[in-house]
């Protein structure tokens, strides 16, 4: 009879962890997304400022056939990568122009 008994104990505490174990809510995600950067943040630092302003400013009229095109210019924030003059053309179309300055913004 106490077999039975220590049995019985067992097998209900077993039942009410494996109860406790299924019912438990699933954790929640405390990790917020990473924000996506402004096509204009250049130098990576957040947000767009006179700094990204000015280095577009400053390569005005540079062009991919020129050898200005693959100077490094200076370093991201967020990291250590390189930023290159063409890292500034930000529509794409093989030269620094007042277009690329209007699209820091």
């Amino acid at each position: 009879m106490v077999i039975g008994i220590l049995a019985l104990v067992i097998i209900l505490g077993l039942g009410g962890f494996l109860a406790t174990k299924l019912l438990r809510s699933a954790p929640q995600s405390s990790v917020a997304p990473t924000p996506i950067a402004s096509q204009g943040d250049i130098d990576r630092s957040g947000t767009v400022d006179e700094t990204d302003k000015m280095m577009v400013r400053s390569h005005i009229e540079c062009t991919s056939t020129q050898p200005c095109w693959n100077t490094t210019i200076g370093k991201t924030k967020d990291g250590d990568n390189p930023i290159y003059v063409f890292d500034l053309d930000l529509n794409k179309d093989g030269a620094i122009t007042q277009a690329d300055l209007d699209l820091v913004k």
